[in-house]
């Protein structure tokens, strides 16, 4: 007796009859172990109290990618709205939000297709580490 792997349906179209992305393509590939893309961000504007640690990774699939930058202050970090910005290495589509979290807060930075830079919402004088995410279409 053999064993043969499930079919899977991944419909090409909603019911809308509007193309879809695939998601079982688009899950394969977190599931195959993807490791993503590392990258240094080089920040413009961002006051430092010692050196931080900061790293950056993206991933890109379908279409999408998204990325995740953390910042570990030494002492201390700052940043100042329409300031404070760092490019990124991928194809951004349109402009879109970002999300930069620190302990238990939240606030928004917005992403700039034409010059694929992050604009960093205001923080002041943050000890713990930042945490800035987001999805573009690329």
């Amino acid at each position: 007796m053999s064993s043969q792997e499930s079919p899977i349906a991944d419909a090409m179209v909603d019911d809308e009859r509007k193309c879809r992305p695939s998601w079982v393509q688009y899950f394969s590939g977190f599931q195959n172990g993807d490791v993503g893309t590392s990258f240094t961000p080089t920040f413009t504007s961002l006051t430092v109290v010692g050196t931080p640690t900061i790293s950056g990774v993206y991933y890109q699939n379908m279409g999408l990618t998204y990325f995740a930058v953390k910042i570990v202050p030494a002492t201390s970090t700052s940043s100042v709205l329409g300031t404070t910005t760092f490019p990124v290495p991928f194809k951004v589509s349109a402009d879109t939000t970002c999300s930069v979290v620190t302990g238990t807060s939240s606030s928004l930075g917005v992403i700039n297709a034409s010059s694929k830079t992050v604009y960093c919402p205001t923080w002041t004088a943050i000890t713990t580490p930042i945490t800035i995410t987001g999805y573009v279409k690329s």
